[in-house]
């Protein structure tokens, strides 16, 4: 039943992957990893030692301070790497989609996209976190921008230059749409929303936390921003901080919300990010093919410090049923067992805080009152999101084979 599983996932996406729009797409994404890696790399050196919050800070007593301005330029740097994957992806996406439509001259439509998003996304005082992740809304916009000007193209004089003044017009009114889309969309309020509803007791439930289980692989694949609960620290959520509260009157006997995001979902379902993706940078570090084992190597220190966006992008994960699958089944099964372990008393749930940026793989040991027990309860779920993963890697591998 399992490999029937992994052939009907195999079978959508070779469909869907099949269709120019998603080839388009796959091009431009893999385009965009150099620029991502130098994003991710040094998203990586500001949580570890530049950031006030740094890894290191909290580790070492005698860890320098560093000045403001040097916090304060990093996060501009960073700022403008988020903003370059971006731009590259929908220069990349209009470029490839528009020639093999057969439009030649893709000059015009490659610097409107370019502006239109850049206005769309970008504000001071609103920059939205991980813009890497954002891929469905930027790629829903590129091809609705591209379809037109194809259909603009064909309708109109081909031979006509492309700076004419009715090429012009579609471009001041596709700059104008996404300015108007700018207005409405308020990214930062939409995951102030999120955030808000993520800390009501519903997901202290096994149902709640069952949704969530679901979602956050479906959500990730399918290009969203994911509020920080959800990809990372859930100790500013009220169920958690009502936990360290009674942990420090009471003791773990009366703890009033045991199986919660923090001690269900992030200490046993985040190791490498959403859906134990470490689980999958492992199985790349043993692949026959010199580019997967390239990308592995190249995305394993991101990966143990919970940052999957080079996966993301090298294989890519963005919208492929052959990876939604797996991770379905990865985050369910690792919601499944830690669940029953917290709630038989098995293990004691994850309560006390640990630093600030230390990988989620480490949660289970440092922050639970049953480390050894917590430590050998991840292993496991480890060692099960190898298994759940691998027949669903080697048939993505022996796909790509199989089209050169």
């Amino acid at each position: 039943m399992f490999n029937r599983l992994v052939n009907t996932a195999q079978h959508w996406d070779s469909a869907l992957y099949r269709r120019p729009d998603l080839q388009a797409i796959a091009i431009a994404i893999q385009q965009s990893i150099p620029i991502l890696a130098i994003d991710v790399y040094f998203r990586l050196l500001l949580k570890l030692a530049i950031s006030p919050d740094a890894l290191f800070a909290n580790l070492f007593s005698n860890y320098p301070v560093l000045p403001d301005t040097i916090t304060d330029h990093s996060r501009l740097i960073l700022s403008n790497l988020d903003m370059a994957v971006a731009m590259v992806f929908v220069i990349g996406l209009t470029h490839h989609y528009l020639t093999n439509r057969g439009i030649q001259n893709t000059t015009l439509p490659v610097i409107t996209n370019f502006i239109a998003i850049y206005l769309l996304l970008f504000e001071k005082s609103q920059l939205p976190a991980y813009i890497a992740t954002q891929y469905l809304l930027i790629t829903l916009i590129t091809l609705l921008s591209c379809r037109t000007y194809y259909w603009y193209y064909h309708h109109f004089t081909p031979n006509a230059s492309p700076f004419s003044f009715k090429y012009l017009i579609w471009a001041m009114t596709i700059i104008a749409i996404n300015l108007l889309l700018h207005i409405v969309c308020r990214f930062p309020r939409m995951l102030t929303i999120i955030s808000n509803l993520l800390s009501q007791t519903f997901f202290t439930t096994f149902s709640g936390l069952l949704l969530i289980a679901i979602l956050s692989p479906m959500l990730f694949l399918l290009g969203f921003s994911l509020p920080p609960e959800l990809t990372g620290n859930q100790t500013t959520l009220n169920p958690v901080i009502s936990n360290l509260d009674a942990m420090l009157t009471h003791g773990l006997s009366t703890l009033p919300f045991p199986e919660n995001l923090y001690s269900i979902y992030g200490a046993f379902s985040l190791f490498g990010g959403v859906g134990n993706t470490l689980a999958l940078n492992v199985l790349l570090l043993f692949a026959v093919s010199k580019k997967y084992k390239r990308l592995g190597i190249l995305s394993w220190i991101p990966s143990l410090f919970d940052n999957n966006f080079l996966l993301y992008a090298g294989l890519p994960l963005f919208l492929r049923p052959l990876m939604l699958v797996p991770m379905l089944l990865v985050n369910v099964s690792s919601l499944l067992i830690s669940y029953i372990a917290v709630a038989s008393h098995l293990v004691q749930p994850v309560v006390f805080l640990t630093p600030n940026n230390l990988p989620n793989t480490l949660l289970p040991t440092l922050a639970s009152n049953t480390p050894i027990r917590s430590t050998i309860l991840a292993i496991l779920i480890f060692m099960l999101s190898l298994l759940i993963y691998r027949p669903f890697i080697h048939r993505l591998m022996t796909e790509d084979s199989n089209e050169k």
